[in-house]
């Protein structure tokens, strides 16, 4: 076979066809979803916690694929219910299956039904044992009744005070709970008590109850003695039925789900060993310019100190752990143009320690980032506490860094800034820093009333004679309106940095915003970008006492245009990638292997295979346990005719990752040349259980598979 025709064959061998769009199950429902549970988690969910997880929590549970999954999912379950983490025991969860424990042992015993099924059982479930429980057994005047006293738990929406009446309909069967509206106090009483239906009936029944017990009496027509019924007329109060609502869902106030959610969300990027263990955290998202027109995005993430794990040594003189970043751009087609994962080391003397303990740690970064629309996501993942938290946000750069176009970069809020002073560059990008100005930026926007707001942008490509106006806007409605409450303006330095400094002497706490006009010397718009900032009535806000700092340095030689190659090579624009990796190449940077071996797929990609050689042959034995070179240089082999190098080359790179179906394809096309029939009948075969719509392979796959002709 000659060379064109095989090259022609593996442009077919080699492409990447769409994927094949599997249809979905259909959603389940929760009955078929509660069928999947075993046993133990079915009565986890049905009757241990059905009383206090929140409809969130149950989605999720039931949603959850594996035993691993749920068995975790329980156990953080009651870790975030637990009053004191720091102690060995839960002892929300001990008094939880002790309430449990009672009902079952003493409030079911009128009732063929276990007693956390009754309603004294739930309300005894979600309050716990009652100030006080009076019993109305044997009264002339009263059916078979039990009124509970409760302080209640203001914080969690309930009053200070309240009562529950539990009685017998008729004195047959269980207590049931009372309810002053739909029951009225004549179900109270006994049939001669009172004169039948209606207002006169339910006052003759309130007079019954107030001869047997004052606070009964008043409970029959509310159970908030804040807001008592009427009892000239007998009209129950509606504050009732409120209270009841309030009752069951005191347990699920104060809890937050994101855990789950988080979980849900980012399960296939965060691995089962951090499960549900989300924690929360505030951040900051920036832009600014860089060289070849590249925007920057600049982010900082924030922690709280009771989220953020340290581990110690024996002497406790070192404090450590290590965190795991992955940082990722989506953009509108859902293409990944950006992932990165890497660790961060930390090691803390005690002081820094302190410091962390009293106040959140910060991780700040920054990446470059082709213009475009992108769903921007942070994962921050601590190893000491196997923790994770995500910050997500939407970055559109579109038309940034097209020459001649001066535009705002983005636009920073900060709560300090700093001119440095040794600066290696004048255009040296760092994180949160263009030039020798640096901003500390305020998370979530977040300031104190008097505080010195550091407002930061960043012009690309900045003309002659320009100037930023800064200003700061009310937000009646949402949106930045009206005069300025306060405007500095600065001229616009090469290469293109601006620092300004503004009050926030504003007399009232509220939501405001922070606006940068890019004007020509006219004073004529050039370009405009609005942040939102809170301005809180405290005295103060927290602000990280810690914080790790890195990014990405462009001065590299040659760092940037590799990863503006691979940026271009996800969104198929290949003349562009092929472009950046050979500027990559051309810097001579020996730091950057990957530069060399991405360039030379690129030539084999488009029949280059004597420049793809020289790239690759010296990496060899330089590189001997890298798929890319292993695999590249196959590839070069078997359009060299090398076809026994090429099998040995391939099947080198087959042993060290899991191969693509086009690898496979080239491998199962070599062993073919060589004679090797039946190894290259199962490579194929392979091949098309990863990708059944390969035509051309069937029929190379028939061909070798034919018996020989007759003579």
């Amino acid at each position: 076979m000659g060379t064109a025709r095989r090259i022609a064959r593996l442009a077919v061998l080699l492409a990447v066809l769409p994927a094949v769009a599997v249809a979905g199950q259909e959603e389940l429902s929760r009955n078929e979803r509660l069928e999947r549970l075993r046993e133990d988690h079915r009565e986890w969910l049905e009757e241990e916690v059905v009383y206090i997880i929140t409809d969130r929590e149950e989605d999720v549970f039931l949603s959850l694929e594996t035993l691993e999954e749920r068995t975790r999912f329980i156990e953080v379950f009651w870790e975030k219910r637990d009053p004191y983490p720091a102690t060995p025991a839960n002892e929300f969860k001990d008094e939880h299956y002790a309430r449990i424990e009672y009902a079952n042992q003493y409030l079911g015993r009128d009732t063929f039904r276990a007693g956390w099924r009754t309603d004294r059982g739930r309300y005894y479930i979600l309050l716990g044992e009652p100030r006080e429980r009076h019993s109305f057994d044997g009264y002339n005047e009263v059916v078979s009744s039990e009124l509970w006293f409760y302080q209640g738990d203001v914080q969690k929406g309930l009053p200070s005070f309240f009562y529950l009446v539990f009685f017998k309909r008729h004195d047959i069967g269980e207590y049931r709970l009372y309810h002053p509206v739909v029951d009225g106090p004549q179900s109270l009483v006994r049939g001669q008590y009172t004169q039948g239906p209606g207002p006169e009936g339910n006052v003759q029944a309130y007079e019954a109850l107030q001869r047997v017990d004052a606070e009964l009496a008043n409970a029959s027509l509310s159970f908030d003695p804040s807001e008592p019924g009427d009892w000239t007329t007998g009209r129950a109060s509606l504050s009732s039925d409120l209270l009841i609502a309030r009752v069951e869902d005191s347990p699920r106030r104060a809890i937050r789900t994101d855990y789950a959610d988080a979980w849900l969300r980012y399960r296939d990027r965060v691995s089962a060993d951090y499960s549900f263990n989300f924690v929360p955290s505030r951040g900051v998202f920036g832009v600014t310019g860089g060289p070849s027109g590249t925007p920057f995005v600049h982010f900082s993430v924030e922690i709280d100190p009771q989220n953020f794990t340290l581990e110690t040594d024996e002497d406790q003189t070192s404090f450590y752990t290590t965190l795991d970043i992955s940082v990722e751009a989506v953009n509108e087609d859902d293409v990944v143009v950006l992932a990165i994962d890497r660790p961060a080391y930390l090691e803390l003397t005690p002081a820094q320690v302190r410091d962390v303990q009293a106040s959140p740690f910060a991780y700040q970064d920054s990446v470059p980032l082709l213009p475009g629309q992108y769903e921007f996501s942070v994962i921050v993942r601590n190893r000491a506490a196997q923790q994770f938290t995500v910050l997500e946000t939407e970055i559109d750069t579109t038309g940034l860094g097209e020459a001649g176009s001066s535009r705002i970069a983005g636009i920073v809020a900060g709560f300090d800034g700093t001119d440095l002073v040794d600066v290696p560059s004048p255009d040296a990008i760092r994180t949160f820093q263009v030039g020798s100005v640096r901003v500390q930026p305020a998370a979530d926007g977040l300031f104190a009333l008097g505080n010195v707001l550091y407002a930061f942008a960043h012009v690309m490509d900045p003309g002659e004679d320009q100037q930023m106006r800064f200003q700061l806007l009310g937000d009646a409605s949402g949106s930045p309106e009206g005069e300025p409450l306060a405007e500095l303006t600065a001229a616009v330095p090469t290469p293109g940095a601006v620092l300004a400094r503004m009050s926030l002497d504003l007399g009232v706490g509220g939501s405001y915003w922070l606006r940068a006009r890019l004007e020509d010397s006219g004073g004529a718009l050039l370009d405009q970008r609005d942040r939102r900032i809170q301005v809180s009535p405290r005295a103060g806000v927290p602000r990280a006492g810690f914080v790790y700092r890195r990014g990405f340095n462009p001065e590299t030689p040659g760092l940037l245009a590799l990863v503006r190659g691979d940026q271009y090579l996800t969104l198929s624009r290949f003349d562009d990638a092929l472009r950046e990796y050979e500027a990559a190449v051309a810097s001579g940077n020996p730091q950057l292997p990957a530069a060399r071996w991405k360039l030379a797929h690129g030539y084999i990609q488009t029949n280059r295979v004597t420049d793809a050689a020289a790239l690759l042959e010296p990496m060899v034995e330089q590189f001997p346990e890298v798929f890319e070179v292993a695999s590249g240089i196959g590839f070069v082999r078997y359009f060299q005719n090398r076809f026994d190098e090429s099998v040995a080359h391939l099947e080198h790179a087959l042993s060290l990752r899991t191969p693509g179906f086009g690898l496979l394809n080239v491998l199962g096309d070599a062993y073919a040349q060589v004679g090797r029939l039946e190894e290259a009948r199962a490579t194929f075969q392979r091949s098309l259980e990863m990708n059944p719509e390969q035509p051309f392979l069937r029929e190379r796959l028939a061909e070798i598979s034919a018996p020989p002709p007759r003579r």
